[in-house]
């Protein structure tokens, strides 16, 4: 492979198409997802974000969808990363390969013509919540690593770990993707649907708890 397909080789196995394929492989393990709810849950991903939707809109990403379906000629086959075969095959089924990919991007349209559905409807997947509370996971050393015997010590010790430089950056967004947790599930079942497989320890008094801790800081240190 050459220097240049060796950087380009990036589209095929990196990305929104890597992302794409992996998704729709765990949808054909046995009880896996449906097809259709993983791509409403990659778009509703990208349309939540601004800065997703900046970068790489969704009707960019079906369009390379389209432009890798042309380009995967099986009379003329193009030169592909190690790996990006096999990882299509396993991702298709018995679809041909270029027919898979164009599939995905006349889905990927669809869904971004539809009204995004809502976690109620569509509930949170676990690696959707990976993506939208990240400060949330790693704030688990200061809930359970049981480095404190009180719990609200543990809490304090999080909420001024990032102090002072970290604290508009990192901590700032902890305390929105909190707020927007306990917006979004608003019930103990309701967070139980959309973080527990993600943050097992997440509940909405722990979450509230994290809050106020971060507000306390705030308002006597900065």
């Amino acid at each position: 492979m050459s220097s240049v397909t060796a950087y380009t080789g990036a589209v095929f196995n990196n990305g929104s198409i890597r992302r794409l394929l992996d998704l729709a492989i765990d949808c054909r393990r046995t009880g896996g997802p449906s097809l259709e709810d993983e791509l409403a849950r990659f778009c509703r991903t990208i349309r939540n974000s601004p800065e997703a939707e900046w970068a790489i809109p969704l009707a960019t990403v079906a369009a390379l969808l389209d432009l890798l379906s042309e380009q995967l000629d099986p009379a003329n086959p193009p030169a592909v990363p190690t790996g990006f075969s096999e990882k299509l095959n396993e991702a298709s089924g018995d679809v041909d390969g270029p027919e898979f990919l164009g599939l995905l991007a006349g889905l990927i349209r669809m869904q971004d013509q539809e009204v995004m559905p809502d976690f109620e409807s569509l509930p949170m997947a676990p690696w959707e919540a990976r993506l939208t509370f990240p400060r949330i996971r790693q704030f688990s050393y200061w809930v359970d690593s049981g480095e404190y015997d009180d719990f609200e010590e543990g809490l304090r010790a999080g909420a001024a770990s990032e102090h002072p430089h970290g604290c508009h950056q990192e901590t700032s967004r902890l305390a929105a993707e909190l707020q927007v947790a306990l917006l979004l599930f608003p019930t103990p079942e309701a967070l139980r649907t959309g973080l527990g497989a993600a943050i097992p320890w997440a509940s909405v008094p722990i979450l509230q708890a994290i809050l106020r801790a971060i507000h306390v800081h705030f308002t006597e240190q900065h």
